[in-house]
């Protein structure tokens, strides 16, 4: 099913906003011709024509400023906001546009707002200053074409929904790593409360060797019991660690590399730079032998990896697995950072050739 956004039309002159409606609602009614046609053509000729689902639009109209502000109020109210509003400058007797978007966006900052005006004595510097940011705010001056109406409306409400998207992806990643961070606590406070068992224990057992001295067999009876005791906990602490790396390798990374393949702004790789910055010095501690700095390592850089090992060069990489020298110098990077030598003068090759056969058991 196509979706359907919500268009604000603001203009004091009724015949503008039949304007609007008949340039967009126009259109969906053509679509829904053309659908009809194209199922009857279906069904006569046995074909399979499945035209593009393109949205349509349910507009909201307007005459003046104070009621389309009280029309956007009422639609977040009933959590059905608007996508687009377009905005006349000039509505007498009431307040002019640049007023009436700049309450707009205090009520609302996703919507994307256009200005539009018959008079050049308005300028848009002026207007941005005003109503921000200047992201999600367009000037366009009369008389409009068709066309442009129907762009407009098509580019930015597919813009807004992309933007709800990535809010809620944010948002939902925030959750995560909140969630996945407490259970990373957790499992230290866990681990700390073992260690502290352990020192008591090691503690009250230098006690009894003091006082049980000329017992010799009691007291290989009680060393006996400790080290079952030191190998069960060393067996937990290393069970946890894994469970708390497998947690980020598996619950984690994926989406932080998602993230980082996918088109964020500069303030949002910022926040994600310093997630990943603040998740390696969590695990950080527990990556104590070679096979946990290999944990980390995807797929695609255990191959990479191997490669470099055997002393193949970059060329033959990039033909053997069909990828670009960019993509396999930037895999090379991420693992140089995995294994600890990215700021490093460490040979890579040398350095995996002196790991051995860890590399492929991990």
């Amino acid at each position: 099913m196509s979706p359907t956004y919500r268009i604000l039309i603001v203009d004091d002159e009724q015949n503008v906003l039949d304007a609007y409606r008949h340039v967009l609602c126009r259109r969906q009614e053509l679509t829904a011709n053309t659908t009809r046609l194209d199922e009857l053509e279906s069904k006569l000729f046995n074909t399979d024509t499945q035209a593009p689902s393109l949205p349509t639009f349910e507009l909201c109209l307007c005459r003046q400023g104070h009621e389309a502000v009280n029309a956007v109020r009422e639609s977040i109210d009933s959590n059905s906001p608007f996508a687009v509003a377009f905005l006349d400058v000039r509505m007498p007797p009431g307040p002019d546009g640049v007023w009436t978007a700049a309450q707009i966006r205090a009520l609302d900052p996703l919507i994307n707002i256009v200005i539009v005006t018959a008079y050049s004595d308005l300028s848009p510097a002026k207007i941005n200053q005003q109503v921000q940011p200047p992201a999600r705010l367009l000037y366009m001056q009369k008389p409009f074409h068709t066309h442009e109406i129907q762009q407009f409306a098509l580019a930015l409400s597919a813009k807004w929904q992309a933007e709800k998207e990535l809010l809620a992806t944010n948002q939902h990643l925030d959750e995560l790593v909140q969630e996945r961070t407490k259970e990373l606590t957790l499992a230290i406070e866990a681990l700390e409360t073992s260690n502290q068992k352990y020192r008591d224990t090691a503690l009250q057992l230098r006690k009894a060797e003091a006082d049980l001295a000329e017992k010799a067999d009691d007291l290989r009876g009680t060393n006996q019991a400790l080290q079952q005791m030191i190998r069960k906990n060393e067996e937990d602490r290393k069970e946890i660690e894994q469970k708390v790396l497998f947690a980020v390798h598996e619950m984690v990374e994926p989406y932080m590399e998602k993230l980082e393949k996918s088109p964020l702004t500069d303030y949002q790789q910022s926040f994600l730079k310093i997630i990943r910055t603040n998740l390696n010095e969590i695990v950080t501690p527990f990556m104590k032998d070679l096979g946990h700095k290999y944990f980390r390592l995807s797929p695609t850089e255990l191959n990479i990896a191997n490669l470099i090992r055997l002393g193949t060069s970059t060329k033959d990489i990039v033909d053997q697995l069909k990828m670009s020298k960019r993509t396999v110098d930037f895999h090379r990077d991420r693992i140089r950072e995995k294994i600890g030598i990215k700021n490093t003068k460490a040979n890579l090759k040398a350095v995996l050739q002196d790991l051995g056969s860890e590399l492929g058991d991990n």
